[in-house]
C-alpha cells in the first residue's frame, strides 16, 4: 500500500467569517470539521488510501391535503392561510418525525394544532412524531432524541425535520466553540437520519474485538482500558465517498479516553471522548455529553478494512461507521431529511449570532449531500417578520404558518 507523507491538518475557523475549512486531500475529496480533517476528527491528512478488493416501492396517490392555520391579530401569512403538500409528496412519505426544541414544540401557538410541525404533519396526512423539548440544544438533541428514536432504512420513505440551534445561539453564543458543538452535534444527528441503517455497522453489532468491549447506549460499544481494538470491513461502491464515525463526547474532565482510527492498516485519525473545541457541551438542560461525527475520505470503490484501537485509558464509545453507498436524493422510500435554518428572533444582535450559525449551516448541508445523503435545507432563516413574534424567540400563530408553509415548499 502507498502512502504519502502524513501530516495533521486541524480544523479553523476564522476569527472573523467563523466559516469552516476546506482541506482537500490528496484523493481530491473535500474534507472539512471542527476539529480536524473531516467532521469532528484529528486526522492525519494527505494520505492516499487502497481498497483491500472491488465489489458491488410502490407508492399510491391520495387527494391533495391543506391545513389550515390562525392568522392572529399581527404578522402576516404570505398569499395562503394553508400549508399545501402534493398528492405526489404525500404518496411518497409513509412516517414523520419532528426533531427540534421549543420552537418545533410550538411554544409561541395559540394551540398544539397550530404549531409548524403540526400543520405541515396535517398537511403530509399521515404517521408522524414530534420529539422536541423546550430548551434543547444540538447536543440534547443528538444524545436524547435522535439517537434512541430514529432507524432510518432504505425503502421505508421516512421525513425527518430538523430544526436547531436557537439555544445554542441565544444560551452558549457566537464564539467558536459553541458553533463548533453545535455543529458536531448536528453533523452526527443528520448523518445518523439519512445514512439507511444497511450502509452503517453499529458499535453494537461488530464480532471482531478485544475483550474489553461493552455495549453502550441503543447502538454502541465502549471500552475504558487502553489497548482494546475493533475491527471491521466497509465496502465503498462509489469513488470520492468519505468513511462516517460517530462517537460519544464528553466534558472535559468526565474520564474520557482517546483512540485511533486505522484504514487498511494506516492510522488516519485520532478521535478523542473529551470535547476539544475549546467549550464545554453542558447545556441549558442539564446533557453533558453527546454524540460528535468524524469523516475520512476514501479513494477508489472498494472494500476498506477499519480498525480502532483506545490508546489511552478512559471511556470510548463507537456509535457507528459507515459508507453511503447510494445517491439517495434519486432513489424512492430513501430516508430524507429537510433541516430548516435557526429562525431569526427579535434581537438584531442576536441575528447575528444566528448568521454565523447558519453559514455553518450551508457548508455542512452541503458536506453530507455531497456523500450521497437526501438532505435539504428549509430556508426559515428570514421568514418571520416583527409581527410574527410572541416574545424575542418564539412565533406566533402567524409565523408557525410562515415556518410550515416554507418547511412544505422544501419537500
Amino acid at each position: 500500500m502507498h502512502s504519502t507523507r502524513l501530516d495533521v491538518v486541524p480544523f479553523l475557523l476564522h476569527p472573523r467569517s467563523r466559516t469552516a475549512s476546506i482541506v482537500l486531500s490528496a484523493a481530491g475529496v473535500l474534507c472539512m470539521g471542527l476539529t480536524g480533517c473531516g467532521i469532528g476528527a484529528v486526522p492525519i491528512a494527505h494520505t492516499t488510501i487502497t481498497p483491500t478488493s472491488t465489489s458491488t416501492a410502490t407508492t399510491t396517490t391520495s387527494p391533495t391535503t391543506t391545513a389550515s392555520g390562525s392568522t392572529g391579530s399581527t404578522g402576516t401569512t404570505g398569499s395562503s392561510t394553508t400549508v399545501n403538500v402534493s398528492a405526489a409528496e404525500q404518496a411518497a412519505i409513509a412516517w414523520t418525525t419532528n426533531f427540534g426544541d421549543s420552537i418545533t414544540a410550538g411554544w409561541g401557538s395559540s394551540a398544539p394544532q397550530l404549531a409548524y410541525a403540526a400543520l405541515l404533519d396535517t398537511a403530509l396526512a399521515g404517521p408522524n412524531a414530534n420529539l422536541s423539548r423546550a430548551g434543547d440544544q444540538a447536543a440534547d438533541m443528538a444524545r436524547l432524541w435522535v439517537y434512541p428514536n430514529a432507524m432510518p432504512s432504505l425503502g421505508s420513505a421516512q421525513l425527518f425535520t430538523v430544526m436547531i440551534g436557537t439555544n445554542d445561539a441565544y444560551v452558549c453564543g457566537g464564539s467558536n466553540g459553541c458553533i463548533a458543538n453545535w455543529y458536531q452535534s448536528l453533523a452526527a444527528s443528520l448523518a445518523w437520519l439519512a445514512v439507511p441503517s444497511a450502509d452503517k455497522v453499529q458499535g453494537n453489532s461488530i464480532t471482531q474485538r478485544s475483550d474489553g468491549w461493552t455495549a453502550d447506549l441503543k447502538a454502541g460499544i465502549a471500552a475504558t482500558a487502553a489497548g482494546e481494538r475493533l475491527s471491521f470491513p466497509v465496502q465503498q461502491t462509489q469513488t470520492g465517498r468519505s468513511l462516517l464515525v460517530a462517537y460519544r463526547v464528553f466534558d472535559v474532565g468526565a474520564g474520557g479516553g482517546e483512540a485511533t482510527l486505522s484504514i487498511n492498516g494506516q492510522p488516519v485519525a485520532t478521535l478523542s471522548a473529551q470535547v476539544a473545541t475549546g467549550q464545554a457541551i453542558d447545556t441549558k438542560n442539564g446533557t453533558s455529553d453527546t454524540i460528535f461525527l468524524a469523516s475520512v475520505p476514501l479513494g477508489e470503490a472498494g472494500q476498506y478494512d477499519v480498525a480502532l484501537t483506545t490508546t489511552t485509558p478512559g471511556f470510548f464509545s463507537l456509535q457507528w461507521a459507515g459508507v453511503s453507498t447510494g445517491n439517495y436524493a434519486t432513489m424512492p422510500a430513501a430516508p430524507r431529511v429537510v433541516i430548516g435554518q435557526v429562525t431569526s428572533t427579535g434581537s438584531a444582535a442576536l441575528n447575528a449570532t444566528v448568521d454565523l450559525y447558519n453559514a455553518q449551516l450551508t457548508q455542512l448541508v452541503a458536506a453530507l449531500a455531497a456523500e450521497g445523503l437526501n438532505i435539504k435545507i428549509a430556508p426559515t432563516a428570514n421568514v418571520l417578520q416583527p409581527g410574527d413574534f410572541t416574545d424575542e424567540l418564539h412565533p406566533n400563530d402567524a409565523g408557525h404558518l410562515l415556518l410550515a408553509q416554507t418547511f412544505a415548499a422544501s419537500l
